[in-house]
């Protein structure tokens, strides 16, 4: 398993591209699925489960480098 085999800080990376890296690094892994599964019922707070980015115990698609704040909706 990836997550075990190399920098287990990886996982709970600040970087989005670390993050991303993470991630991919997930695709393969035999136990992808219950780590997701168990990581959704945990409500994890945040860090790469199952190959998806957490936050909040929360799923995101991706995460926002720090910076500017999203642009409000036009009214």
């Amino acid at each position: 398993m990836p997550c075990h085999a190399g920098d287990p800080d990886l996982w709970f990376a600040d970087a989005p591209a670390d993050l991303e890296r993470a991630k991919s690094l997930c695709v393969d892994c035999p136990v992808r699925r219950q780590c997701l599964a168990a990581a959704l019922e945990r409500a994890e707070p945040w860090g790469v489960w199952g190959g998806e980015i957490f936050d909040r115990g929360s799923v995101l698609s991706f995460k926002r480098p720090r910076g500017r704040p999203r642009k409000a909706a036009a009214a």
